[in-house]
């Protein structure tokens, strides 16, 4: 996507964080709460994952914008879906989704030996706290602006403008990396310079076209 070419040379990069540094697979949650639920909504979740999800999405957006806690997330989920499942189980149900992509974090840390690296995400403490515990590696960005702190989700011009204020930079300094096209967008609108992660490779090639050099990912 890029834009941003005032020529003013880079010296931050920002990356999202779930399907970048960590790919998320929804999947293994609903298989393991699948034996929780009543059969009607056991076969909607299997018929119609969409209509499933929507049961408690307006929940789980409240989660990750930090107005929402965790074990109110439970009681309310749990009623939803019809079903008993203790807290401590559903929390590693909803969090337990996520690896680690070691090539991409390869890459974080040799960039920022250079750049300022930084981490721009959607998500709740829970996955958060989840994903830096489980892979501590990942901690080479300097901070996060996270949804659940700054109550506002991209691709709100208002989460780009806490981020940026956050992290104090200079937006035409930046380059964004996200998974999603509308999430670049706002950065994008905000004075950045925007990629639409699809791949290590063509994130390579994407930042060595914006003059950034990168090393050796096999270190």
């Amino acid at each position: 996507m890029q834009a941003a070419t005032n020529k003013v040379p880079i010296t931050d990069i920002l990356f999202d964080l779930g399907r970048v540094l960590v790919p998320i697979d929804w999947n293994m949650a609903y298989t393991r709460l699948a034996p929780y639920l009543p059969d009607r909504l056991r076969l909607l979740m299997e018929t119609d994952r969409e209509a499933f999800q929507n049961l408690f999405l307006d929940s789980a957006t409240e989660l990750e914008m930090g107005r929402l806690g965790f074990d109110r997330f439970h009681q309310i989920v749990t009623h939803v879906l019809e079903t008993r499942i203790s807290l401590e189980e559903f929390h590693h149900i909803w969090c337990d989704i996520f690896r680690l992509d070691t090539r991409m974090v390869r890459l974080g840390r040799s960039l920022s030996r250079t750049y300022g690296t930084w981490l721009v995400s959607n998500t709740s403490e829970a996955h958060y706290q989840w994903i830096v515990t489980k892979f501590p590696e990942i901690l080479f960005y300097r901070d996060a602006a996270l949804s659940y702190k700054l109550g506002v989700m991209k691709p709100a011009a208002e989460y780009y403008q806490k981020a940026l204020s956050l992290f104090r930079l200079n937006p035409a300094s930046c380059v964004f990396i996200d998974d999603l096209s509308e999430n670049v967008e706002g950065a994008v609108q905000a004075g950045m310079i925007g990629i639409v992660y699809k791949g290590t490779d063509q994130l390579l090639e994407e930042l060595h076209n914006t003059g950034i050099a990168v090393s050796d990912l096999t270190e």
